[in-house]
Order: C-alpha cells, then structure tokens, then sequence
C-alpha cells in the first residue's frame, strides 16, 4: 500500500516546483561572543537552508564579521562585514550553496570570538552534500521503515505529505 502512494506521490510531484520561503537568523556579538539561540561562538550550532541569511546584530563592543579562519587565503572572500564598529549595526549575508562556513571577529578571535554557519540542502537526505537520486533512495528506505527522520513536513505523521513535500524540495535542486 505504502508503495502505491509513494508512486502517486511522485507523479502528482513530477510537475510541481517547490517554492521555499528564506528564513533569516539573528545572531548577536556581545562582548567578546557570538551569541544564538542560547550558545556562544563555536559552540553555535546554527543549521540553515540555501537561500537563507543570517543578519548579525552588534549589541556591544567593537567588532566586525569576516568569513573564513584568519590568516587563510579565502578571508573575508565569502562575506565581510568591513572594519571593526560598535553597536548600533547589522550585517547580513544570505547563503546560496550548501556547506559548513567559519566565520570570526577580527578583534576578538583571539579570545575565541569565532563560529560557523552550516548550510543544509533538506533533500539531502543522507547528507553528503549533493542532491541526487541517492537521497530519494534514501528518503525512501526511512519512510518505508518508518523512520522519524520521514516525517519531512514535521507534522508528527509519517504519511504520503512527507513524500511529497520531500519530493517538492527535491525537485526544487535544494
């Protein structure tokens, strides 16, 4: 039965395209730290979505955004929030490709002022980074055994919507 719907799922998917809203996250520079959701700096763990931006909101000290590790060939390539300032200022950068981006405050790295932004596809579902028939596969071995990770709208059912809203993620390319 599961087979029948995952089959009709795909065709009603074959000619939709997803249309994701982008999410934007706040993270603060307080002090000597970059602050989310409760943790600081490298223990950050902030995960979004390609087409996402993170906005950077000085709440005190002098300090500045800059992608990379300092010293590395590639600072600052990516984004640079420019010479260090104090509050009140923002910064934002969407992020467009999937991947794991460091970042770090010029002034304060040394006392550890350093995090990253981890860039997720959710149609890679077995998360090596690239969307290809493998995580249909994949997608589908979960949602045939019931795995949680199936429930891909969220909605705590594990029923043909997560095929479906998988599939339109999917087909969108990330």
């Amino acid at each position: 039965m599961q087979i029948r719907h995952a089959a009709a799922a795909l065709a009603i998917v074959a000619g939709l395209g997803a249309v994701a809203g982008a999410e934007e996250f706040v993270v603060t520079l307080e002090g000597a730290d970059f602050k989310y959701n409760g943790q600081s700096n490298d223990n950050i763990q902030l995960t979004i979505q390609p087409g996402d931006s993170v906005r950077w909101v000085w709440v005190s000290g002098t300090h500045n955004v800059v992608s990379g590790n300092s010293g590395d060939p590639d600072e600052g390539d990516l984004f640079d929030s420019g010479a260090p300032v104090g509050p009140p200022n923002e910064f934002v950068h969407t992020f467009d490709t999937p991947g794991d981006f460091e970042y770090f405050c010029e002034i304060h790295q040394f006392m550890g002022m350093e995090s990253r932004v981890r860039v997720r596809c959710g149609a890679d579902f077995n998360g090596d980074l690239t969307v290809n028939t493998q995580d249909v596969l994949a997608f589908l071995n979960a949602w045939n055994g019931r795995d949680p990770r199936a429930d891909f709208n969220g909605d705590g059912v594990i029923n043909t919507q997560d095929v479906i809203a998988f599939l339109n993620a999917w087909t969108s390319g990330c």
